[in-house]
């Protein structure tokens, strides 16, 4: 029997995978897949979760594989016992680590999807994901002043519309516009073509900050869900004014 979420019935799998496995895999869905809410949404979670992850790791390989300290004077330095290939071997084991306690993670990956989890250890976790967010969102193209300089519409809303374009892989999406960054008037709704299989997808309902560049009708970069958005946001309102004081190019 199909699992039961806030979408209504959903599957757990489509072609044999799950959503953990689909963005594991960087399979493209199935249509299917794509016709089921709460599969898609489990997709995105997994997604973002999985980049999440990538930031991690890169964090921890900077730092077991950054330069060593220069010693103070007159410090006698002596060669190390152990030579430096462990090194790479305990990252790449701490890599495979994190990942396979990804996947036997899946269930909670899905189930968090579906609503909220209410353990002080689970709201400590989501504080600490909000404030790596925000930091992500700091050095992401909303957050870069030369980025934002050059982009002719930044926009956020609610998609009322996923409709495919006849003769392409794309679709035009149709969005409500709530709050208007660039240029700060704007018409009430815009439109924007994606490919079909682009993550992260797309789906009415949601709600989405998106970048156009000057001639393009496709988005440069886009968010996808409240919770990413809001640090989006916080990056967008720093980076804005600089942006405003310089030029393209």
């Amino acid at each position: 029997m199909p699992a039961e979420n806030e979408h209504g019935p959903t599957r757990e799998s489509y072609d044999g995978m799950d959503a953990l496995m689909a963005a594991l895999t960087d399979a493209p869905l199935s249509d299917e897949a794509r016709d089921d809410p709460g599969y898609r949404a489990a997709h995105r979670a997994a997604t973002a979760d999985l980049a999440l992850l990538r930031d991690q790791l890169t964090v921890l390989a900077d730092t077991l594989t950054g330069p060593e300290p220069a010693p103070p004077p007159d410090t006698v330095v002596r060669p190390l016992r152990r030579p430096v290939r462990p090194v790479g071997r305990a990252l790449r084991a701490l890599a495979v680590a994190a990942a396979g306690a990804m996947v036997v993670g899946s269930g909670w990956l899905l189930v968090r999807t579906g609503g909220g989890v209410s353990s002080s250890a689970d709201s400590g976790a989501a504080a600490d994901s909000s404030d790596k967010k925000a930091d992500e969102a700091a050095g992401g193209p909303f957050g870069d002043p030369a980025f934002l300089a050059c982009a002719r519409l930044v926009v956020e809303g609610d998609v009322t519309a996923v409709e495919p374009l006849p003769g392409t892989g794309d679709e035009r999406v149709t969005l409500r516009v709530t709050r208007a960054y660039k240029p700060e008037e704007t018409a009430a709704e815009v439109r924007f073509a994606l490919a079909r299989d682009m993550d992260p997808l797309v789906a009415k309902g949601d709600h989405v900050l998106v970048a156009l560049d000057e001639g393009s009708d496709s988005p440069v970069v886009w968010s996808v869900g409240e919770a990413g958005i809001a640090a989006e946001r916080e990056a967008l309102a720093r980076a804005l004014p600089q942006a405003g004081e310089r030029g393209c190019g």
